[in-house]
């Protein structure tokens, strides 16, 4: 016969039962699952002393891959290869420049998603995203070194889509690294980071560019060894954990695999606002940015100083980000809000674009670069960070970004080409700024059409 005890003394024999000591202060508790194992630890629940040291390692990681490869961006496109195509078409230098630019845009809108798709589905000990980023620095180092050499466009062109084919496959799955790795509450700064990779390395490549101009064989010699140098830090610094015994990704059945690159519009609505605000103002960004060179030189009248100063408006450019870009990644963070940053960002951008076409002076697109600088640094680490929050599948960012990430390359076809095309028409530089701004101020609008994110 069960024995009945009265409720204090059964509540002292069950404190009586061992149980695990308690946490000593400031110690970290370890969840544990249902079944009694130890779960793994995310950012949420690791100790906060090591997800602050693992968050800026991975920062810098993060930043140090993207600045080496934006080196080559800011570089080749914008400096160097106008100079060789100015040397090898003569007049024709516009028309050729479009045609170069818009081909290896498209290259590179095929690569970053196929890249993601491929990254997604991998499994080895450097983890999924590594073996992309750090190969494709790898396998471009060849290239740009050869094109130091080349006397003829045809080869000129192949080599620069090839160049563009390759980096752009190393950028998805670089991307990717956010929404694998960092909590949507710290995405801003992480954004801001990656932002800054892209912004101050397409200037610091302006600036090389425009410091080596001099000797071509020299300057694509630097650029093919200084993306692998800054992308190994992937190798040693918060790098990604082996993944070998991970669950595979599904593969797709080989005759509808191209569907896994459609997000149905009517179900991820926010996906495709988001993709079509960063699609205007990067058009608009890069119609002036595209023809810097020759706008300097023909439009503002600098002549053979022009080079000198792309060198001295870049290097401008990169104090501006670095004033706006963090501290508005942070902000963002600490709000809560993105789209209010998209939007007064776009809308300055505007402002700035107008300047050249009132004050068509050095001086006057000096003054562009820094209103335009400033800005374009807010919306860059904001935009990044609003994009991660509406991909469509958890099992398929890198796939996924490689798709909004076309949103940053499409105007790389879209605005040389239209340039290109306004240039050719009117005869003139100067429609290109107004047009720019209507643009960018159409891309800060639709920003507000995606409902999931404030």
């Amino acid at each position: 016969m069960a024995t009945e005890y009265p409720n204090s003394q059964r509540q002292r024999s069950c404190d009586a039962i061992p149980g695990p000591p308690p946490p000593r202060p400031g110690s970290a508790v370890r969840p544990r699952s249902p079944a009694g194992g130890v779960t793994v630890s995310t950012p949420e629940t690791m100790p906060v002393t090591r997800q602050v040291a693992a968050s800026g390692s991975l920062l810098f990681s993060i930043w140090s891959s993207q600045f080496g490869i934006s080196l080559v961006y800011g570089a080749v496109p914008g400096v160097l290869l106008a100079l060789q195509i100015e040397d090898l078409a003569g007049d024709d230098k516009v028309a050729v420049l479009s045609i170069f630019t818009f081909l290896g845009a498209i290259a590179a809108l095929l690569a970053q998603p196929l890249a993601g798709m491929l990254s997604d589905r991998t499994r080895t000990r450097w983890g999924s995203r590594t073996p992309y980023v750090l190969g494709g620095t790898i396998v471009v180092a060849p290239i740009l070194f050869s094109m130091g050499f080349i006397e003829s466009l045809a080869v000129l062109g192949v080599l620069y889509v090839a160049s563009e084919f390759v980096l752009s496959a190393s950028q998805g799955p670089l991307a990717a690294i956010l929404p694998d790795r960092v909590p949507e509450n710290r995405r801003g700064r992480f954004s801001a980071g990656l932002g800054l990779g892209i912004m101050l390395g397409s200037v610091g490549g302006t600036i090389l560019g425009s410091v080596l101009a001099d000797d071509l064989v020299v300057a694509y010699m630097v650029l093919s060894v200084l993306p692998l140098a800054f992308t190994a830090t992937r190798l040693f610094i918060a790098r990604d954990s082996d993944n070998r015994e991970s669950a595979p990704t599904p593969a797709s059945d080989s005759a509808r695999w191209w569907r896994t690159f459609f997000v149905n519009p009517r179900t991820h609505p926010d996906f495709w606002w988001a993709v079509g605000s960063r699609t205007f103002v990067y058009t608009g960004f890069f119609i002036i940015q595209g023809y810097a060179l020759y706008i300097l030189s023909d439009y503002i009248g600098a002549g053979e100083a022009a080079v000198d100063y792309v060198g001295i408006a870049a290097a401008i450019a990169a104090v501006c980000i670095s004033l706006t870009a963090v501290p508005a990644g942070l902000l963002s963070d600490r709000l809560g809000r993105r789209k209010v940053f998209v939007t007064v960002a776009s809308i300055v951008m505007a402002l700035g674009l107008l300047i050249p076409l009132a004050a068509p002076t050095v001086e006057g697109y000096l003054t562009m670069m820094v209103v335009v600088a400033l800005a374009f640094g807010t919306f860059e680490a904001v935009d990044t960070a609003l994009v991660t929050q509406v991909l469509p599948r958890s099992n398929s960012f890198a796939q996924d970004l490689g798709v909004t990430n076309v949103a940053a390359i499409a105007p790389q076809i879209l605005a040389p080409a239209l340039a290109g095309v306004i240039v050719i028409v009117t005869g003139s530089f100067a429609p290109l700024f107004p047009v720019a701004a209507v643009i960018v101020v159409i891309g800060g609008v639709v920003v507000f059409r995606v409902r999931g994110v404030r």
